[in-house]
């Protein structure tokens, strides 16, 4: 299957848009990234200022982080991209397991 075009609408130093980034290559997913930025056109910046980053793809759809990082994987299918990743959410912790009071880690204290 091709890489599928996304465009990421963003702006200069947006430290979420970099994020984004990182967890697209994370999961591994194929895909063209073409960035916009939004500063320099009223209508870019009007529609997108509050929710950036997000992605579109050629159909329209949208993703924002405010949509939930949980729901990238998601979304990432349904515009037909291939992941070579699967993130799972975090196994159940085991509180018998876990320390209790105050434990040492890497001369740190830190409290339970």
């Amino acid at each position: 299957m091709a890489s599928v075009p996304l465009w990421l609408y963003t702006t200069a130093g947006c430290h979420l848009c970099a994020r984004l980034e990182t967890t697209l290559q994370a999961l591994g997913a194929d895909v063209t990234l073409t960035r916009v930025e939004i500063a320099f056109e009223t209508q870019l910046s009007e529609r997108y200022a509050t929710r950036i980053p997000v992605l579109a793809s050629a159909s329209g759809a949208e993703y924002s982080l405010a949509d939930g990082e949980e729901m990238l994987p998601e979304w990432l299918r349904a515009q037909g991209v291939e992941q070579g990743v699967e993130i799972r959410p975090p196994a159940e912790h085991d509180s018998a397991a876990e320390p209790q009071g105050p434990t040492l880690r890497n001369g740190r204290r830190f409290l339970r």
